[in-house]
């Protein structure tokens, strides 16, 4: 009997496809935790993830490592304490930690005590790629990482085709599921009306660019299909295109792969060179997510290069600040289980199910002892 209770706690559903514990994220994956030039080379700073404390530091060598922030002895936050010889050590009392979880140090014990050998912190795998810190947070013994460049974009692993810039991170007030669903691809024409439609009549020579003369009240949206699923095209009355940025042809990879990775295809302005938007969004805690998010594009010589800096200052990132704010608007003003619980559907959602369902089957997976791989293609420029 107590272990039918069990079972049916385990696989217990907070809302539709959202099976209990699929709310504070998916482990065993690799996560952009900051950037790079935000953890510093003397002391430790505290972060949260998928609904964990962790404590992030630099080692003797400059590598970025990761433990659980709470010291095994008495539960203090161990990102309070110091960076000592390269190992991080508690204020309160003194023991150190390497970044495997090992101790290193009980101030009043011996160098040869065993007592280091029975206590330990959590550890994660950590790396710096392209510009951010990435920690695999999960069980490591349990699913062995992948190689980090594998399950990111390959241009974070290739600066001499590609060139991508940062955008600072955020935090949304809302849960991490509620911010991936904000991410259908017909929501758009509707939402960022203004902030992403421009005039599709003159191709793009530099400078910003004016937002499209068609009055929200003329429009309308054709949903049509793209190799990344359905995508809302935004019309006039007469069913002519609004340039909206999307692209819809000639696409490779998936939109949102695992574990909650956008990748958007966009061309700003006509004759502008398309770019592929990566967003990464993953929660803090229960109520809170961040958001990372970069641009890349191909880039080979200087004067590619310089292009795709003038593309990004002057028409990306404008559109993509407003973009952003209109986003974050939406997710925050909603309740996960009540969102879920309340729907009713239309054809153009079924991707947005389609995605959702990859998450739960993938938290459910690892139940079962499989972790699901980041697929190779999704990481793949997709233009």
């Amino acid at each position: 009997m107590l272990e039918t209770q069990a079972t049916r706690a385990e696989d217990r559903e907070i809302a539709p496809d959202i099976p209990a514990g699929l709310e504070l994220g998916l482990r065993n994956y690799w996560y952009p935790i900051l950037q790079t030039e935000d953890l510093p080379a003397e002391r430790p700073i505290q972060l949260t993830a998928l609904g964990e404390d962790i404590a992030v530091w630099r080692d003797a060598a400059g590598r970025p490592q990761v433990v659980r922030d709470r010291c095994p002895h008495r539960g203090v936050r161990l990102s309070r304490g110091r960076v000592l010889e390269g190992h991080l050590q508690c204020a309160f009392h003194g023991l150190r930690f390497d970044g495997t979880g090992r101790c290193t140090l009980i101030p009043w014990e011996p160098d040869t005590s065993r007592l280091r050998d029975e206590v330990r912190v959590d550890a994660y795998p950590s790396e710096e790629l392209g510009g951010y810190v990435w920690a695999y947070i999960g069980d490591a013994a349990r699913f062995p990482p992948p190689p980090l460049a594998a399950e990111v974009p390959e241009e974070l692993s290739d600066p001499e085709e590609f060139i991508w810039f940062r955008l600072p991170n955020e935090i949304w007030e809302a849960n991490w599921l509620l911010t991936v669903d904000g991410g259908d691809a017909f929501h758009a024409v509707t939402l960022h009306a203004d902030s992403q439609s421009t005039p599709s009549e003159k191709e793009w020579e530099g400078g910003t660019v004016a937002p499209s003369a068609v009055p929200l009240a003329d429009r309308r949206v054709k949903i049509v299909e793209t190799p990344h699923g359905m995508r809302g095209i935004s019309v006039d009355r007469d069913g002519k295109p609004i340039h909206h940025g999307h692209v819809t042809r000639d696409i490779r990879g998936e939109r949102v792969a695992l574990p909650g990775i956008h990748t958007n295809p966009i061309s700003a302005a006509p004759g502008a060179e398309p770019y592929a938007a990566r967003l990464w969004q993953f929660p803090l805690d229960g109520n809170r997510t961040w958001v990372v998010r970069f641009l890349t594009w191909r880039a080979r010589t200087e004067e590619e290069r310089a292009r795709a800096g003038r593309i990004f200052e002057d028409v990306a990132l404008p559109r993509l600040r407003r973009v952003s704010e209109e986003d974050a608007r939406i997710a925050s003003g909603l309740d996960l289980v009540a969102a879920r619980s309340n729907e009713f559907l239309f054809e153009p959602d079924m991707d947005l199910v389609r995605i959702r369902r990859r998450l739960r089957d993938a938290f459910l997976a690892q139940r079962e002892g499989v972790r699901v791989p980041v697929a190779g293609d999704a990481m793949a420029f997709p233009v």
